[in-house]
């Protein structure tokens, strides 16, 4: 049996005698009604509650230009940029699962062009 044809056949089961002589169920049969009405409302509501939550985004620092990826047992992995060249990236790398990276956010400043030489018109 579900569990809302139990609770309608427990309820059934216990009459309560009213004024007027007649015999009722102790729940009337929109109790009943109500209650499988809201089970499933409070499932959901339950199962919302619980729901993890979505992950924050990791966020690379802007300031350096190299960034280090290390891996850690059981498949996780993280990566942080905190490193102003290679050479450095690379010494903190040695024995460790891990690799260098170039820093896709960091903020470099325009690079400007040499200037162009001003050319004279060309003789007809």
């Amino acid at each position: 049996m579900l569990i809302a044809q139990r609770i309608v056949f427990m309820v059934g089961r216990f009459p309560a005698v009213r004024g007027g002589g007649e015999v009722r169920t102790a729940g009337s049969a929109t109790d009943a009604r109500m209650m499988v009405r809201t089970l499933p409302l409070l499932l959901i509501a339950a199962i919302a509650m619980f729901a993890p939550a979505p992950a924050v985004a990791q966020r690379f620092n802007g300031n350096y230009p190299v960034c280090i990826q290390q891996w850690e047992w059981g498949g996780g992995n993280w990566i942080s940029c905190r490193f102003t060249s290679w050479d450095e990236c690379r010494a903190n790398t040695v024995g460790l699962p891990a690799m260098c990276l170039q820093n896709p956010y960091v903020q470099q400043s325009p690079v400007q062009q040499p200037p162009r030489p001003v050319r004279a018109p060309r003789p007809r």
